[in-house]
């Protein structure tokens, strides 16, 4: 499985997608905080009852880096899936001494690790950056979470990721998953019910993660009988 990792590993541009997490960090955290002083002070929204629920700085910078996360994921997913059966590429692959059930898992785990890898760096970065924040700028607030429901929702929402996989393998399109993954955005980062969103609901995100992974399991059955 090594292997397989390390040849899915060598499509990607490793140094890009790293440049582009960082860069992509700054800038959800400067808009953060540019919110922050608009508001001069925490973010507020309007519960469905009429009570104001207020965000911190903190709050709005993991809404939208979760946000963002899903999308990003769904990138991923194009580049290391979609596109090699898109282009019938997948199967060169089918020519190398490995079974199909294996290089398909191999590109399912490496999509699944590299999310949870920008995942956990994105969380510590706007964590850690919103909280040294908060001690010099008055505006800049922070809010610490419970360590445990911040893992369960990182893993969750990684596997949730997977969902657009299963529409766009539907008809194998780019299209499909791309659009799919922004109306999960839409839908999970509705702040109405919850401050940080659907997403951030640790039950929530566990129970859309774990249909995502039943689905899942049903295109990667898909796959292997798949004619190309």
């Amino acid at each position: 499985m090594m292997k397989l990792l390390k040849i899915e590993l060598k499509k990607i541009n490793v140094k890009s997608q790293i440049i582009s997490l960082i860069v992509m960090n700054i800038i959800v955290l400067l808009l953060s905080v540019f919110t922050a002083t608009l508001l001069a002070g925490p973010a507020s929204e309007i519960n469905p009852i009429g009570n104001v629920v207020q965000l911190t700085t903190s709050e709005v910078a993991l809404l939208i880096t979760r946000a963002i996360l899903i999308v990003w994921q769904a990138i991923l997913i194009v580049q290391i899936i979609i596109e090699e059966y898109k282009s019938k590429t997948i199967t060169v692959l089918f020519t190398y001494p490995f079974s199909k059930k294996q290089l398909i898992l191999a590109k399912f785990l490496l999509v699944f690790l590299l999310t949870v890898a920008f995942a956990l760096f994105s969380t510590l970065f706007q964590g850690g950056s919103t909280y040294l924040l908060s001690q010099r700028l008055s505006f800049v607030t922070f809010a610490s979470e419970n360590l445990g429901s911040l893992l369960i929702v990182l893993i969750s929402n990684s596997c949730l990721g997977f969902l657009p996989l299963f529409i766009g393998m539907k008809n194998v399109s780019v299209i499909a998953t791309v659009v799919s993954s922004l109306i999960i955005v839409v839908i999970g980062s509705n702040s109405q019910a919850y401050p940080t969103g659907l997403l951030g609901i640790p039950i929530i995100s566990l129970f859309l993660g774990a249909v995502s992974v039943g689905l899942v399991i049903v295109t990667y059955r898909s796959m292997l009988v798949k004619e190309m």
